[in-house]
């Protein structure tokens, strides 16, 4: 069996053996070249909230705080409203998105994580029970949310990210949630 040059198309008589990797790719190759085009991305931020997967924009958090940071009650705020922190010289609130979600209430005050979130004219902690990764997805990853969400979700989930095919992770719009809960929804 012989080698055919790659310059040229014709065969020679040099065994198929010593044919080089390069020479090889090259007669392989087509003389058209690929161009890399880099995909929009988009920084997530992954977290659980009743052992359910969760995403905010990453443009939306500002600060992940540690689940010691003190949260302070205040009598007469709403049931979803957990207390304020006091974080470099502000005061922000921290809420719990579980009613608006139409998530179970812990029965005890989760001591997980607080993202510090800001979206809708509104800077406040988000009380997450667990922080699972900050990753960037491509685009093309985020799927329209599907018509079987439940109607208590629906409002806030902007896309879905399928991650295999047992996990699907939701992609909340912080602009929805923070809206709903100035209007008292929450």
């Amino acid at each position: 069996m012989t080698a055919e040059d790659p310059r040229d198309g014709v065969a020679n008589d040099r065994p198929l053996a010593t044919l080089s990797l390069n020479d090889a790719l090259a007669a392989q190759s087509d003389s058209e070249t690929v161009v890399d085009v880099d995909e929009p991305t988009q920084q997530l931020v992954l977290f659980r909230l009743d052992d359910q997967r969760f995403a905010l924009p990453g443009s939306a958090v500002s600060e992940i705080l540690p689940s010691d940071q003190p949260v302070y009650y205040v009598p007469g705020l709403p049931a979803s409203t957990e207390g304020v922190l006091h974080l470099r010289g502000k005061i922000e609130s921290v809420i719990s998105l579980h009613q608006l979600l139409g998530l179970p209430t812990p029965e005890v005050t989760s001591k997980g994580m607080i993202l510090l979130v800001r979206a809708a004219g509104v800077t406040s902690g988000v009380r997450i029970e667990q922080l699972d990764d900050v990753c960037e997805v491509t685009q093309s990853m985020l799927q329209a949310p599907p018509e079987t969400l439940p109607g208590t979700l629906r409002p806030y989930v902007s896309a879905l990210w399928q991650i295999d095919e047992r996990q699907a992770l939701a992609l909340l719009d912080p602009e929805a949630l923070f809206d709903a809960y100035r209007q008292g929804l929450g």
